[in-house]
């Protein structure tokens, strides 16, 4: 599965762990210095990553309807025919539930960027995530539903060969720890990876 859920779980770790980072308040006093607006409204809008081998993820955030000031966040994927993301879609990737994103604190850190590069400085808003059950879905006109080693999959052609998503069915509900930080017109998610913070996913405003 690729990492459309980037902002709500890593591969092997949740997002940002709620120990550690050191916080610099909690929801409340951080909405409080906001007023009635929502201190996570500066996220709002979409998102979209780099192409990565026929593979593009957006994200939608929305502030929730209910006046909490918690984010709606709705993340889908893209496959491309061509390895550099261009020329036709042939695949869409997306999930049956809407995810959840309430304020907890902010904290500094230091995160690389990328790999070779020195650590950054990042003002992350932590956020805890939560999802009901929900499933994973591909759609495409040319999308096939194939039995791979045991396992349902949906694999689409691509042209240095297939891209494929296994089906795991229903996932149960999750609610873990997550952050968000923004940097001008770009989005960062992070991860806790072995006790360190590191980067997760990089978007840019669309």
């Amino acid at each position: 599965m690729k990492k459309l859920l980037a902002v709500l779980a890593g591969s092997a770790a949740t997002l940002l762990t709620a120990c550690g980072g050191g916080g610099s308040g909690t929801a409340q006093q951080l909405a409080g210095d906001f007023g009635s607006a929502s201190p996570l409204a500066a996220y709002v809008g979409t998102w979209q990553s780099a192409c990565d081998n026929h593979d593009r993820q957006s994200l939608v955030i929305a502030l929730k309807t209910d006046g909490s000031g918690s984010l709606e966040l709705t993340p889908t994927g893209e496959t491309y025919f061509k390895a550099d993301c261009s020329g036709p879609v042939v695949a869409a990737d997306s999930m049956s539930a809407k995810i959840t994103g309430k304020l907890d604190s902010t904290a500094d850190m230091l995160i690389k960027l990328s790999e070779n590069a020195a650590a950054t400085s990042l003002r992350v808003d932590k956020i805890t995530s939560s999802v009901p059950a929900y499933t994973f879905l591909r759609t495409g006109a040319t999308v096939k539903y194939v039995l791979m080693d045991g396992k349902n999959n949906w694999c689409v052609d691509v042209d240095n060969g297939d891209s494929c998503m296994e089906d795991k069915g229903m996932h149960p509900a999750l609610s873990v720890p997550g952050g968000l930080s923004l940097r001008g017109n770009e989005l960062y998610t992070v991860m806790l990876d072995k006790g360190v913070y590191v980067l997760d996913m990089h978007y840019v405003k669309k």
